[in-house]
């Protein structure tokens, strides 16, 4: 699966909605749990992110 791919590589910038709005984030992959279709971002200031993998819109 490409998301695994992801989960091995560098800095990926994802554009996803929370809430209707649409964000953007650049940060690593910390965790992938596709059980809970969830993946986890430490942005550059090592601050978690959970984003649900339903409401990405783009991954860089």
């Amino acid at each position: 699966m490409f998301l695994q791919k992801l989960a091995q590589g560098g800095l990926i910038t994802i554009e996803y909605y929370r809430n209707g709005i649409l964000r953007t984030l650049k940060g690593r992959v910390y965790q992938l749990n596709l059980k809970k279709q969830v993946i986890s971002l430490i942005d550059e200031k090592q601050v978690l992110h959970s984003i649900r993998l339903s409401g990405i819109k783009q991954i860089h």
